[in-house]
């Protein structure tokens, strides 16, 4: 019986196969020439093998992997087949895992809270503590984790965060696993460890692909299939142990003292002429040849006695019960594509942020702190001025200078934190992990008490320093604007961190804010300007922040302030009203322009994170 015919038989095995995989992408942002990364390429993935996709650099097998994946799900063209049947993305994404090259893990978790969040996130909720705590025992031993359970993911060595990466999608025991670069940065005696570890998996009867750059000697002989790119198109396809008689069969001695993946790269380098590549692409018929494959007796084997038994974890989730069946569209990828609802999932996710911020000194300590260490700091630069005509100028500036601080703060601390944590929310929702809108939710929530927390404290530090008028209503009404004024900065931020990486965030973050500052109304108002940018006031949340906690102070009829000199200008509120454009300004449209602007922008912001994560591209 041919190997996808046994696939067939067996619902608990999947097998990949494409055909005519042909990629291509513009060779400039503004150029009409096109570059072609693969070219009508066929392959067959067999499960219970180690597949690897091996070429030089840029030989198009990234691009591969993530076509395979689904990770790339426009621009390409051609047919994936699984067991056979035409690939159906939503349930070959339920009965897959993609491991990316760079392990993002979540650095602030320990290994055992890790896959704790991992297990309820990717198990059914209806699966008890006890039954998820023996499943993850189970992995963490045969991945040889266990005595780094109380360890931070941050603290792991290169193999153990490999390892790790592989256990956590272990949890859902998925047929098909993808690994791009598994061995990337890792020693000669790490790679051959996680290589075996791989086909420990592959033994199980997974179909485990992965692809890889240069293997060693040692590595190379345990790889079953080796699929070998160059420059878009396959040179090889078959055996591991098939290639030299591949390549003899070419007119291509490999020398006895060579390793055969180092020789095939030096010819597909051009050392030994380039007329040889197209001779080997000819001999694999781009992929389509079965020639050099195993013979199937040796090659889908599943040796019992080899390798980890990760199948008996969870004796109530047998793989066969995890499949999908291929064979039937009636698959509703709505109600079956993540394992648990939206609630499940948003409470999972919100007690791991609550984690994660009560581990992250900087993000939360100093954040307080450095609220509370400035609050004192500028309520004794202005102390006691609030209430003295003599220095309404200044009290307004100090004003200003509350809503840069809470705007800036709350800008900077999102923009660089959530850029960094796009890898780790692509690798987690594309495998299926949670919905966005869970992910998204959480998050604010978790953040929401702190900012709000540590908005207060400033402002009313400052407030009550400054001696501002002992009104708890005005307090509370120049707290609330300074705190919803820091929500917009902060979706700002947010916007910003999902627009750029890091670097680019840095640079180009504060052009988001800057310019509202400028048509503030402070530094020049708004009957002072020219009239063709008149309308650039009305657009700024600043100016309508700063609006609002003037009007605060100085509004709703407030009396006479003292004077502390021979003359008072502004000893009338109204009149300093008067001079800054204020005199009818409403406490209130100021207040619902900025809970309307936040909802926007969090719209806009969610909105734009989908739109990211499809293009995939989260990478810092």
């Amino acid at each position: 019986m041919m190997e996808s015919e046994k696939s067939r038989a067996n619902p608990d095995r999947l097998s990949l196969s494409f055909n005519n995989i042909s990629y291509s992408v513009r060779s400039g942002v503004f150029s009409k020439k096109w570059k072609k990364l693969l070219s009508d390429i066929c392959g067959d993935f067999q499960s219970g093998e180690l597949t690897a996709i091996m070429g030089p650099s840029g030989a198009g097998k990234s691009t591969l992997m993530d076509i395979l994946t689904g990770f790339t799900t426009s621009g390409w063209q051609g047919e994936v087949l699984v067991n056979g049947s035409k690939r159906n993305l939503a349930s070959f994404r339920r009965s897959s895992a993609y491991i990316m090259q760079d392990d993002q893990l979540q650095p602030l978790l320990t290994v055992a809270e890790a896959m704790r969040i991992a297990a309820d996130l990717k198990l059914e909720s209806n699966l008890s503590s006890c039954e998820k705590k023996h499943g993850i025992d189970v992995i963490l031993k045969e991945m040889s984790l266990e005595s780094a359970m109380k360890t931070h993911t941050k603290d792991l060595s290169g193999g153990q965060r490999k390892r790790l990466a592989i256990a956590l999608e272990l949890i859902s025991n998925p047929p098909i696993m993808f690994f791009d670069e598994p061995t990337s940065g890792l020693d000669s005696v790490t790679s051959r460890q996680c290589l075996g570890l791989l086909k420990s998996l592959a033994r199980e009867g997974r179909t485990i692909v992965c692809s890889i750059h240069q293997p060693s000697a040692s590595l190379f002989d345990m790889i079953d299939h080796l699929y070998v790119l160059d420059r878009g198109h396959c040179v090889y396809t078959g055996s591991a142990r098939n290639l030299v008689s591949f390549l003899r069969n070419s007119h291509l001695q490999c020398p006895t003292y060579y390793d055969p993946a180092d020789f095939l790269l030096e010819v597909l380098n051009g050392d030994y002429g380039e007329e040889h590549v197209e001779r080997l692409i000819n001999s694999s018929d781009n992929g389509k040849c079965k020639r050099w494959l195993n013979d199937s007796a040796n090659s889908s084997s599943v040796n019992e006695s080899s390798g980890m038994r990760c199948l008996e974890y969870l004796p109530k989730l047998p793989l066969s019960a995890m499949m999908i069946n291929y064979e039937s569209q009636s698959f509703r990828a709505n109600s079956a594509y993540y394992v648990n609802g939206f609630f499940w999932q948003l409470w999972t996710l919100l007690k791991r942020n609550i984690i994660k911020l009560s581990r992250d000194r900087i993000l939360l300590y100093v954040r307080l702190i450095l609220h509370v260490l400035i609050g004192l700091l500028v309520g004794s630069m202005y102390y006691q001025i609030g209430q003295d005509a003599a220095l309404v100028r200044d009290n307004v500036s100090l004003l200003f200078f509350t809503l840069i601080f809470v705007v800036f703060n709350a800008f900077n601390i999102t923009y660089i934190t959530f850029a960094q944590e796009l890898p780790i929310l692509t690798r987690e929702h594309f495998n299926r992990w949670y919905k966005l809108r869970s992910f998204y939710i959480a998050n604010k929530l978790a953040d929401l008490p702190i900012q709000t927390f540590a908005c207060a404290c400033h402002t009313i530090i400052v407030y009550k320093m400054s001696g501002q008028i002992s009104d708890i209503l005005r307090m509370v009404l120049f707290v609330f604007m300074c705190l919803m004024t820091s929500l917009v900065a902060q979706i700002i931020g947010l916007i910003v961190g999902i627009s750029f990486s890091v670097r680019n965030a840095v640079m180009f973050g504060p052009m988001a804010v800057v310019p509202f500052m400028v048509f503030s109304g402070h530094f020049v108002y708004l009957n002072d300007a020219p009239s063709y940018i008149q309308w650039l006031f009305h657009v700024s949340f600043f100016k309508y922040a700063f609006e609002g906690v003037v009007v605060a102070i100085y509004g709703y009829d407030r009396p006479k302030l003292n004077c502390s000199a021979d003359y008072c200008h502004f000893r009338l509120p109204k009149t300093l009203l008067k001079m800054v454009d204020m005199l009818h300004s409403n406490y209130w449209i100021s207040a619902v322009f900025m809970i309307g602007l936040y909802i926007a922008l969090d719209v806009t912001a969610f909105l734009l994170l989908r739109v990211r994560l499809r293009r995939r591209k989260c990478m810092i």
